[in-house]
């Protein structure tokens, strides 16, 4: 007997909306094909919520929503979200629903979805929980309140507003602390929580971003490089044409001419290895060490200063087979 009754409301509530489907479809010259397919998914919903499936109802009617727009449609989305226990979504759906705007050649179906929408608005205002959030021991304004994650505007802070019944989790987050707290809202509950931070907590200090580099830091630090390196090779050069001229020296004395023209001997073989080995190091050394310290010396000459050089400032380098530096007066 109750499965009978409540297939036969099913069907009576599925031909009033497809006679309201119809009547905005006609008023709004929608294709058949679209008003087929918003009464389909209205159907299905009605199926689903008469089975208790809200949720599945809820997204078949926003479907058909999109199609068609008509109280009642909107009207079980709303009542949808009511048994999902979103209230606050469903009563502002309800309060949509009761404002709708109607001529007189409405339909009796949507007159009285339009009137049911108001006293459900009505019956589940008071129904809604309301909480009040709070904070101790730091300044409101600078409290950064979150429910569930949603940020709390500042005018909010320590008045009452609605929330949902069931488990909320609520945050505050001031000087680098989190405050962080649950509670359990029940229908009808009014309720107020005040989060609060330890004394002693201060704001964090903010420091000045630090100085930008003087001018001309870059330049200078690329030239002073640039002269260690070329200092650096030219004493490698140094050292081995010292040690490639005494290489040389041993040659003579074997033998060799000044041009390092040896008699075929194990002793001149050995050295000579050496000697050819070393030879072709001390030029290129020369050569790069030296681009390299004029280079630097070049950046460093021509390096903005943040104050002002002394008078008579000069910077001079010095190069020799064994080593190599620079002279300044400062």
């Amino acid at each position: 007997m109750r499965a009978r009754s409540r297939v036969s409301g099913t069907a009576t509530i599925a031909f009033a909306l497809a006679l309201a489907l119809a009547t905005t479809a006609r008023a709004a010259d929608v294709d058949p094909a679209t008003m087929n397919a918003a009464r389909a998914l209205a159907e299905e919903g009605l199926d689903l919520f008469d089975r208790g499936q809200y949720a599945a109802a809820l997204d078949k009617f926003g479907r058909a929503d999109q199609l068609i727009q008509a109280p009642t449609i909107d009207l079980y989305a709303a009542r949808c979200l009511e048994q999902l226990g979103r209230l606050i979504e469903a009563s502002e759906r309800y309060l949509q629903v009761s404002r709708t705007s109607l001529d007189a050649s409405a339909s009796d179906v949507f007159k009285a979805a339009v009137a049911d929408a108001g006293k459900a608005y009505d019956d589940l205002k008071p129904r809604i929980p309301r909480l009040s959030v709070g904070v101790r021991g730091a300044p409101e304004r600078e409290v950064q309140i979150t429910i569930d994650g949603k940020p709390v505007p500042p005018a909010l802070v320590g008045v009452s507003q609605p929330v949902d019944p069931g488990k909320h989790v609520v945050e505050a987050a001031w000087a680098g602390r989190v405050v962080r707290r649950e509670v359990a809202m029940q229908e009808r509950q009014e309720a107020a929580l005040a989060l609060e931070f330890p004394a002693g907590v201060r704001p964090p200090i903010i420091l000045p971003p630090p100085a930008g580099p003087a001018p001309g830091t870059t330049q200078r630090v690329l030239g002073w490089t640039a002269v260690g390196t070329g200092a650096a090779a030219l004493v490698v050069g140094g050292i081995t044409f010292g040690i490639t001229s005494a290489r040389r020296s041993e040659l003579i004395d074997l033998g060799c001419t000044e041009d390092v023209v040896c008699p075929d001997t194990p002793k001149t073989r050995a050295k000579l290895g050496s000697y050819n080995d070393l030879r072709l190091v001390p030029a290129p050394a020369f050569i790069v060490g030296g681009a390299l310290a004029a280079g630097g010396v070049a950046l460093l000459l021509t390096a903005p200063s943040a104050a002002a050089r002394p008078k008579g400032a000069a910077v001079r380098p010095w190069i020799s087979p064994w080593g190599a530096g620079i002279t300044g007066v400062f």
